[in-house]
């Protein structure tokens, strides 16, 4: 209720004046980086932190508050979302990875800038922002979630009349042997995101046109419909985070298999998503 809640005029004082089990944060990423370095520096003590992301576009950062809270044991996750999708559950399901000849994964929307010209830090690339650490980080995740390795071979990128990069074509190989087609655009007339696998057997995909990318997804095996799932509510983004959240308070010490997975794609995830924005064509 709202007699329980207590307000704080900074995140200093808050960390300062009061012991948490669980710590979650939403809050842009720079500032984000800023509560990370003080719960280290003040060695603030809790057992959970939960992050939005990008957790930090800083990799020293990154790289030195995983390794102190691992060796403190205290557990964290970032909210990447999307593989807690049900659809995206019965996709994975699906795929053989070791059959697998090829993947094309599209995501193409229209960023709230691009519709009312706002500035905010969620379309600038060195606060967090941007196609990169607000969107492409995304898909780079959830390829991970498939596949243990990432090689880039090439990158097209697309800056337009604002000096926004807002489109991007990258050709990867995946565990050094899958070609993987990556197309991202956060400034198209259209609403897709799809991610089509193919075998010698089989063609999976996964298949949204709406605007709403947690749900609505389609599932298709050889272009028959397996799951078309409308308006649903577990997929909803709040729920979603909630799995995430859930699954976090489960693990009971950092050397748990399945946690110290999701933390090294959490890791290849940032290191990848850096790389690409400094690459050039």
């Amino acid at each position: 209720s709202n007699n329980n809640l207590r307000k704080f005029k900074n995140y200093k004082l808050a960390l300062k004046k009061n012991k948490y089990d669980l710590i979650t944060c939403a809050v842009p990423p720079l500032i984000q980086e800023k509560i990370i370095f003080y719960i280290m520096k003040k060695n603030i003590s809790v057992k959970y932190l939960f992050f939005e992301k990008p957790y930090a576009i800083n990799l020293k950062l990154l790289k030195k508050s995983i390794n102190y809270f691992t060796k403190k044991n205290i557990l964290i996750n970032v909210n990447f979302i999307f593989p807690k999708n049900t659809q995206w559950i019965e996709f994975i399901k699906l795929l053989k990875r070791d059959s697998l000849t090829s993947i094309k994964y599209r995501w193409f929307f229209k960023q709230t800038f691009y519709i009312n010209f706002q500035k905010s830090w969620k379309i600038i690339e060195n606060q967090g922002g941007g196609i990169y650490y607000n969107y492409l980080i995304h898909l780079i995740y959830n390829i991970l979630f498939i596949f243990k390795e990432i090689k880039i071979l090439e990158i097209k990128k697309y800056i337009n009349n604002y000096n926004f990069v807002d489109n991007i074509n990258i050709n990867v190989l995946c565990d050094n042997k899958i070609p993987c087609q990556i197309k991202i655009s956060n400034n198209s007339k259209n609403n897709i995101h799809h991610i089509k696998t193919k075998s010698k057997k089989n063609i999976i995909e996964l298949l949204n046109n709406s605007k709403n990318w947690t749900k609505n997804f389609k599932l298709l095996k050889n272009k028959k419909m397996i799951i078309n799932k409308k308006n649903d509510n577990l997929n909803e983004r709040y729920n979603l985070t909630y799995k995430n959240l859930k699954e976090l308070l489960k693990n009971n010490n950092c050397s748990e298999d399945k946690y110290l997975y999701n933390l090294s794609i959490i890791i290849k995830s940032h290191e990848l998503t850096k790389k690409i924005s400094l690459m050039h064509e």
